[in-house]
C-alpha cells in the first residue's frame, strides 16, 4: 500500500509505510536507498536521499524526498537495555516547555544539525513532511518533530509544518509539561503504537517524572489495534510497573515476553494483518 501524503488522520497504510521505513532504517544506507520508493509506493521515484550517521553517539537517521512527501526516519537502538542506563536517564530542560531525557537529547543533537539543513535545501517543493522511528528511534523521531514545532528563536525560524508522526514502541521522553506542549501543538498528528506487552514503552518510568504524548494505538494479544484509552490501562495492569522495568532491563532480566513484543516485526505483522496484506 502506498503512502497518503495529504492524510493527516489516522491512517493504516501511512501506519504500515512507517512501520516498514522504521524497519529498513536498522540497513546499510544502500540497502535503504535501494528500498524505501518501494516501501512508499504509489510509483514514486526516489528524488534525494541523505543518510547521517554519528559515530560518537551512535546514532544513524536516513532521510528520502520524493515529488510529494519527505520522510525522516531514525533507527532505533540495537539493545533495549541500552535505553535504560542510569547516567542517561537525568531530565534536562528543553525550551521553557519542560523536561526531557538526557541521553535522547545528546543523541539528536548530534544530527539535528544535519537534518535541518538538509530540510532546508529540500523545502519550497510543495512536499509534506513524515517522522518515524521505532524503540529509541522514535523517541528520537518526537525530539524532531518537538524540534520543528518549537524552533529555539521562533522570530527568526518559522514552526515547520508536519503531516505525521508514527512511532512503534518508544519510550517515555520527557515530562508531562513537555508532553502536553507536544501534544496541544502536534498531537492531532502524532500516533504511537504499542505492541502488547512491549517493556521499552513502560520507561523511563513515571515515578522518575517521564510521562507519554501522542494518540496511543494499542496491539492485543491477538493482534487487533485499540484507540480505547481503556486498552491502555489494560495494558499498565498487565505489564511490571515503571520502576520495576527498568531494574529488570538494567539486570538484562526482563520477562522473555516483554522483549519478543517490542521486536518491529510483531508491530508490522499486526497491522499487515489488519489491512489483510
Amino acid at each position: 500500500m502506498a503512502l497518503d501524503p495529504m492524510d493527516t488522520k489516522h491512517s493504516l497504510a501511512n501506519a504500515i509505510a512507517m512501520a516498514e521505513c522504521s524497519q529498513l532504517a536498522y540497513q546499510d544506507a544502500p540497502i535503504i536507498k535501494s528500498g524505501i520508493a518501494k516501501i512508499i509506493g504509489g510509483n514514486r521515484s526516489l528524488k534525494e536521499f541523505k543518510f547521517i550517521s554519528n559515530r560518537r553517539t551512535n546514532t544513524e537517521v536516513f532521510m528520502a524526498g520524493f515529488e510529494d512527501a519527505i520522510i525522516l526516519c531514525f533507527r532505533g537502538t540495537a539493545g533495549v537495555s541500552d535505553i535504560a542506563q542510569d547516567g542517561q536517564i537525568a531530565l534536562v530542560p528543553f525550551r521553557n516547555l519542560g523536561l526531557i531525557h538526557f541521553g535522547f537529547r545528546n543523541a539528536f543533537d548530534s544530527v539535528y544539525a544535519e537534518i535541518e539543513a538538509t530540510l532546508e535545501q529540500w523545502s519550497g517543493m510543495g512536499r509534506t513532511l513524515w517522522i518515524t522511528g521505532h524503540s529509541l528511534g522514535g523517541a528520537l523521531a518526537l525530539l524532531a518533530a518537538a524540534h520543528l514545532r518549537f524552533p529555539a528563536d521562533p522570530t527568526k525560524t518559522l514552526p515547520r509544518p508536519i503531516a505525521g508522526l508514527y512511532t512503534f514502541g518508544q519510550p517515555r521522553v520527557g515530562t508531562a509539561n513537555f508532553c502536553q506542549a507536544c501534544d496541544a501543538n502536534f498531537g492531532s498528528y502524532y500516533f504511537r503504537y504499542v505492541n502488547n506487552e512491549d517493556i521499552v514503552t513502560r520507561i523511563p518510568p513515571r515515578e522518575l517524572g517521564y510521562w507519554h504524548a501522542g494518540k496511543t494505538r494499542y496491539i492485543d494479544k491477538d493482534g487487533k489495534i485499540h484507540d480505547d484509552p481503556a486498552w491502555w490501562q489494560v495494558f499498565l495492569d498487565r505489564v511490571a510497573a515503571g520502576l520495576e522495568a527498568l531494574r529488570e532491563l538494567q539486570a538484562k532480566q526482563p520477562k522473555i515476553g516483554l522483549i519478543h513484543d517490542h521486536g518491529i516485526v510483531h508491530y508490522i505483522a499486526a497491522i499487515r494483518k489488519i489491512l489483510g496484506i
